[in-house]
């Protein structure tokens, strides 16, 4: 007999400004396969804030009904190895059955930079994107997306991420950011224990 996976209650994204909070959701949730899960939000709004008070995030969201808290921080341009373990360091002592460092690099964007129709598809854009083939490789992603929506739309159109990452989200194959970003793939390979709970 097959033993029962651990039940999701709900999800607590601690994480660096709303856009994020919006942008992860909706990809959590296209690959998790529900529209029901419950998500709450801490948002750093910066990213020493964010470290600092990622255990008291944790803990409010915990009160709120999230068994599981997931951290989202980007890299920028720190180093992966210190920022995971000043994170861990900070994280350690929260008291959510289930807990996650998420670490894009560089950015969050480049995870939507995996999808060239879901961009095409959101700004109507003529002028196909070239495929980019390791998106967090990229430097300033979302500059990166700004100049390109900009050019592949005759300079018509303007990127906001604010306003338009939750959008690319939505229209994003959440399997082939996976397959392009290795940080994406780590969170779904973490979400992969509770998937079918």
């Amino acid at each position: 007999m097959k033993s029962r996976k651990p039940k999701i209650i709900g999800i607590g994204l601690i994480v660096e400004d709303d856009s994020d909070f919006k942008t992860i959701r909706i990809l959590i949730s296209k690959y998790l396969e529900t529209e029901s899960l419950k998500f709450k939000k801490a948002v750093g709004k910066g990213c020493g804030r964010m470290r600092n008070k990622a255990l008291t995030y944790a803990k409010n969201l915990y009160t709120k009904g999230c068994n599981m808290v997931i951290l989202v921080h980007d890299l920028d341009d720190r180093s992966l190895k210190k920022l995971r373990s000043d994170l861990q360091f900070f994280l350690s002592k929260s008291i959510a059955e289930f807990n996650f460092i998420c670490i894009p690099n560089q950015e969050i964007e480049a995870w939507l930079l995996s999808d060239e129709k879901a961009i095409s598809n959101v700004f109507h854009l003529q002028r196909p994107i070239k495929p980019i083939h390791h998106p967090e490789t990229v430097k300033s992603p979302k500059e990166y997306l700004e100049h390109l929506i900009y050019n592949h739309s005759n300079k018509s159109k303007r990127y906001i991420n604010t306003q338009h990452n939750a959008k690319i989200a939505e229209r994003s194959d959440v399997e082939l950011i996976a397959k392009k970003c290795p940080s994406f793939k780590e969170l779904l390979d973490f979400l992969d224990n509770y998937k079918y709970s």
